[in-house]
């Protein structure tokens, strides 16, 4: 069965089509160690990356830290469960709580995620 891009270009996270299902994907680079993670999505969840390029940036920046954590040695594995969490939390949750959630990712692995955001969501504007 053919994928269709339905989001994403180049080196960015990107979903895809594979006949119903949707693929979210995300390669994350950790040192000199290269990983690849997929995740199912639903198309309510691909409507607001496609509609909200601050709420996909933030997505993309927590995604990419908290994989990148979890392929560290003694450190849980990310699941398709927390992949529906963190979903839920950054693309559906009111602003508030996303914003509780950004300075919570932040203390915790000392990251400033609005820098990284702010970059991102800038690049995209400016394409276009």
């Amino acid at each position: 069965m053919q994928t269709t891009r339905v989001m994403g270009e180049e080196y960015e996270p990107y979903v895809e089509q594979l006949g119903d299902k949707l693929i979210y994907s995300l390669p994350v680079e950790s040192g000199f160690v290269s990983f690849y993670f997929e995740f199912d999505i639903h198309q309510t969840d691909v409507d607001v990356l496609l509609s909200d390029h601050y709420r996909r940036a933030v997505l993309e920046v927590t995604a990419h830290t908290l994989l990148q954590r979890s392929t560290l040695k003694g450190h849980k594995r990310f699941t398709q469960n927390d992949f529906d969490n963190l979903i839920a939390t950054t693309l559906h949750a009111s602003q508030e709580h996303l914003s509780a959630f950004i300075s919570q990712i932040n203390r915790e692995h000392n990251i400033s995620i609005e820098h990284y955001v702010n970059d991102i969501v800038n690049t995209r504007i400016t394409k276009g």
